[in-house]
C-alpha cells in the first residue's frame, strides 16, 4: 500500500497536471478566437484581402481531400500491424473469391480503412462530379440537393440508406428535406462512428444506425417510404437478392435511388489492360467484381421495380470527371509515381516506416485511387450514374 503521504502526493500532481490543461486549452481556445477575429478583419481589406483570400484557397482544407494526411497518416499508424492486416486482406479476398461471401473481408477491409478514408477526404467518401468553379465541399453539399429531389424526400418520409458507412449523405439528406433516416451498415466501427455524428449534428430524434446485412435486412415488409444506396452495392456478390430486398422493405408507390460505381459498354474482358484495372479496384477494397449498369437493370426489373430515371450527372458540359477530384489535388501524381513508392519502400527498409506498410501503401493506397482514375480516362468505369426506380402501387 502507498503511505498517505505519497497518495496525497499523486492527487496533487493529478490536479495541478488538469488544471495546467485546463489553461492551456483556454489560452488555445482564446488565442484561436483572436487570430479568427484578425483574420477576418485582414481578409475584409481592399488590397490585402483579395491576396490572403487567394493564399487561404491554396491552402488545403485539413477536413476535406488533400495530399498532406498523408503525413497524418503516418504520424497515427506507426505502430499499426501491417503485416497483420495485409494477410488477413489477402486471406479474406481469397475465401471471397472461393465461397462468393465477400462480407467478412469488407468488415476487416473498412476496421482500418474508414479511419484513414475519413482522414485523406474528409466525410465525403462518394465521388461526385466536380462542377466547373465550385470546390469538391460544395460539389458534395450540391450531390446532396440531388439526392434528395432525387429520392423526393419529405418531411414525413422514412428513408432507409443502406451500406451507409458513418452516415453522412442519410444525414445530409435527413437536415435538407426533414425527413427521418435510417442507416444500415456491418462494421461496428461505422456504427459506433455513425451515432457519434448523429448525435454532434443533433439530429437524434430523426436519425438511427441499425446493424446488419443489406442482403438480409432487419426490417419488417414495406417498412420505407423511400430506400437508397451510395456505392455499396459494389460490395454485394448477389445483386438479384440484394434488390429484392430493397423491394421488400420499401412501400408501394416509393422511390429507390442509386447510385453506384459501374462497368460500362466499353468494357472488354479481353483486353488485359481493361482487366487489370477492374481488377485491381475489386482486389485492394476486398469485394466482389464490379456490376455493369444493364446487370443492375435486370435485377432491379426482376424485383418488380421500374425505371424512372437513369441519368449520368457528369455529361453536361460544366461538370467535370467524377474521379478528377485526385487530379485537382495531385494525389494521383504522387500515387501513380514510382518515385514515391521506391521512396516508401526505402524509408521502411530504414525502419522509419513499419512493416509492410509498403505493401499497404501500393495496394490499399496506390491502387484503387490509380485505377479509378485510368479506368475512369478510358471510359470503363463510370462513378457518376443514377438510377431511380419505383415500387408499383398495390393493385
Amino acid at each position: 500500500q502507498q503511505a498517505p503521504h505519497t497518495l496525497r502526493c499523486c492527487r496533487w500532481q493529478s490536479c495541478l497536471q488538469s488544471a495546467m490543461i485546463q489553461v492551456a486549452a483556454d489560452f488555445g481556445a482564446t488565442l484561436a478566437s483572436v487570430f479568427a477575429k484578425g483574420w477576418a478583419l485582414a481578409t475584409s481589406l481592399p488590397l490585402v484581402g483579395a491576396v490572403l483570400r487567394k493564399l487561404q484557397a491554396a491552402i488545403p482544407d485539413v477536413n476535406d481531400q488533400n495530399i498532406l494526411s498523408f503525413f497524418a497518416l503516418l504520424m497515427r499508424y506507426r505502430s499499426f500491424d501491417f503485416v497483420a492486416f495485409m494477410r488477413s486482406h489477402r486471406e479474406a479476398l481469397k475465401r471471397g473469391q472461393e465461397t462468393g461471401d465477400f462480407v467478412p473481408g469488407v468488415c476487416n477491409y473498412y476496421r482500418l480503412m474508414a479511419d484513414i478514408i475519413t482522414m485523406s477526404s474528409g466525410p465525403f467518401w462518394h465521388f461526385v462530379p466536380m462542377t466547373q468553379g465550385l470546390s469538391r465541399k460544395e460539389c458534395h453539399d450540391q450531390f446532396h440537393h440531388r439526392m434528395a429531389s432525387y429520392l423526393s424526400a419529405r418531411s414525413e418520409d422514412k428513408i432507409l440508406e443502406f451500406g451507409c458507412g458513418f452516415g453522412e449523405i442519410g444525414r445530409q439528406v435527413a437536415l435538407i428535406s426533414g425527413a427521418s433516416v435510417t442507416g444500415l451498415t456491418m462494421a461496428d466501427e461505422e456504427i459506433a462512428g455513425g451515432n457519434e455524428r448523429i448525435k454532434k449534428a443533433g439530429l437524434e430524434g430523426r436519425c438511427a444506425m441499425v446493424q446488419g446485412n443489406y442482403h438480409k435486412m432487419p426490417f419488417e415488409d414495406e417498412s420505407f417510404d423511400k430506400v437508397f444506396g451510395v456505392y455499396t452495392l459494389k460490395y454485394s456478390a448477389d445483386l438479384e437478392v440484394a434488390l429484392s430486398e430493397m423491394a421488400r422493405v420499401l412501400k408501394p408507390g416509393g422511390r429507390f435511388v442509386s447510385y453506384e460505381i459501374l462497368v460500362t459498354d466499353k468494357y472488354d474482358k479481353e483486353n488485359k489492360q481493361h482487366r487489370y484495372l477492374v481488377d485491381n479496384i475489386s482486389h485492394s477494397t476486398c469485394m466482389p467484381p464490379l456490376w455493369s449498369a444493364d446487370a443492375m437493370r435486370k435485377a432491379a426489373s426482376k424485383a418488380g421495380l421500374a425505371k424512372k430515371v437513369e441519368i449520368d450527372l457528369c455529361a453536361p458540359e460544366a461538370e467535370g470527371a467524377w474521379y478528377s477530384c485526385f487530379e485537382r489535388t495531385g494525389i494521383y501524381n504522387v500515387l501513380a509515381s514510382p518515385v514515391t513508392l521506391k521512396s516508401v519502400g526505402l524509408a521502411e527498409t530504414l525502419r522509419i516506416l513499419p512493416r509492410s506498410f509498403a505493401d499497404f501503401y501500393d495496394y490499399c493506397l496506390v491502387h484503387p485511387t490509380t485505377d479509378f482514375v485510368e479506368a475512369g480516362r478510358l471510359g470503363i468505369v463510370t462513378g457518376s450514374v443514377m438510377m431511380v426506380w419505383e415500387k408499383p402501387q398495390s393493385k
